[in-house]
């Protein structure tokens, strides 16, 4: 039974010990990118906790003598607990990640065409395109170093313009801005959820506009792909 008891707190200190010292590992240098403070976690946290675990299971255990019902009550609620933790980890982990756009907590690539009204000529290289993407859950901008690259099809100059989209939400507004040039609201209608690269909408004119008149940017439009 003390030996049960002791590897059922052993387990316990590990698990505390490597999350403790991976959560602190920042206030120490050691950032959550790239897995540096979990390597903190593994190597200093999980010993340390795994130790202090089994010597706090083994003196408890040692502490109810010969009273072995005490320590078999004692056992079973160590193990209660672990149960306990395991099942709000899982709901926490649940409500935490809900509104993930993946399952995977990662992210997934909004990409729209952009094609200007007729008989405009591309713009220079050096205006860049920059897309914000808002919504009720995130805000969230482009790149600000792509170059566009501009062909023209059909009589209309068109380009790609790319952002990261993380949170599921069908209520988005997709900011396309061009150089210094005005900002054009568009109302998205991609599903909160769509499975990977499987949505593709329609052209689609602005709904708005930002830092000119009514009326500027007739002509525009976007095609978003997801």
């Amino acid at each position: 039974m003390t030996f049960l008891i002791v590897l059922v707190w052993g387990v316990i200190g590990l698990a505390v010990g490597m999350v403790t010292a991976t959560e602190l590992g920042p206030l120490f240098g050691f950032r959550h990118m790239e897995g540096s403070s979990a390597i903190i976690g593994v190597f200093t946290g999980a010993p340390l906790g795994l130790a202090a675990g089994a010597i706090f299971g083994f003196r408890r255990s040692r502490g109810y003598g010969d009273d072995a019902e005490r320590r078999r009550r004692f056992l079973l609620a160590s193990l209660g607990g672990i149960a306990a933790l395991v099942v709000c980890g899982v709901v926490f982990e649940m409500i935490r990640t809900r509104d993930d756009i993946t399952s995977g907590g990662g992210a997934m690539w909004l990409n729209a065409q952009i094609r200007l009204p007729p008989g405009t000529a591309a713009p220079d290289k050096d205006k860049k395109i920059v897309m914000e993407l808002r919504s009720d859950k995130e805000t969230r901008k482009s790149s600000p170093y792509s170059v566009p690259d501009w062909t023209v099809t059909d009589g209309r100059a068109q380009a790609t313009a790319s952002v990261e989209v993380y949170r599921a939400t069908d209520q988005r507004t997709l900011a396309v801005t061009i150089g210094d040039g005005p900002t054009w609201l568009f109302r998205l209608k991609a599903p909160a959820r769509p499975k990977t690269y499987s949505y593709e909408g329609d052209w689609q004119k602005p709904d708005g506009v930002e830092g000119a008149a009514s009326g500027v940017g007739e002509g525009m439009e976007i095609k978003v792909t997801m």
